[in-house]
């Protein structure tokens, strides 16, 4: 039964992430028990921020959530993201980094 739960749990978020707009995001927003947002912009940018850490998320994905986030005036915050493809790149990248400074 748990297992299920969790499961739907999952399944919902992917498909939110996959397909990010305003009504999914205000009942995702209800669903976890938040308060009624301050401004109706505010649940689509909670998943877009998040979307940014997803670990399945494309190229464009990110791209997109980050032109929604700047757009909505999110500019000062830090939305690098690193998904299972760029992690490996930024970590290998740094590495070569230190080792070159090393000679």
């Amino acid at each position: 039964m748990m297992e299920q739960t969790q499961n739907g749990y999952l399944a919902a978020l992917e498909a939110l992430f996959c397909n990010p707009n305003d009504e999914t995001a205000c009942a995702w927003w209800i669903s976890e028990g938040y308060a009624p947002p301050v401004h109706l912009v505010v649940p689509l940018a909670m998943v877009h921020k998040a979307r940014l850490q997803w670990l399945n998320a494309t190229g464009d994905m990110l791209a997109e959530s980050r032109a929604f986030l700047f757009d909505h005036g999110y500019e000062g915050m830090n939305v690098g993201a690193y998904t299972s493809r760029s992690w490996g790149d930024e970590t290998s990248l740094a590495g070569k980094e230190d080792d070159a400074g090393k000679g």
